[in-house]
């Protein structure tokens, strides 16, 4: 059993990506191969993280890897990341504040 999830959808101008649950290191490679065969940098792209149980560097890296690729692709890539607010100090105290939407 799957221990996160990754859902797709396609909209006329744009794709999103929505990550949830154990976004670690076990999991990344799985993570990683179900992107290579859903994910098109055709468009526009919402990345969003939410209902996160637990989160590493390794998914950190995932995300700023595909706002790179979109980068160069020419693609706007927007990021979403709503966490605890314990993983989201740790976040923002590693450098990575422009990732993270802030709610109350």
């Amino acid at each position: 059993m799957e221990t996160f999830k990754v859902k797709y959808s396609n909209k006329k101008d744009l794709n999103e990506v929505v990550f949830s649950g154990q976004l670690i290191i076990n999991n990344i490679d799985k993570i990683k191969e179900d992107l290579k065969k859903h994910l098109k940098f055709n468009k526009s792209l919402n990345i969003i993280t939410k209902d996160v149980e637990n989160m590493d560097l390794t998914f950190v890296q995932l995300i700023i890897s595909l706002i790179r690729s979109g980068e160069k692709g020419g693609i706007e890539v927007n990021t979403s990341i709503n966490v605890p607010d314990d993983t989201r100090l740790l976040l923002m105290n590693a450098g990575f504040s422009g990732l993270i939407t802030v709610t109350k």
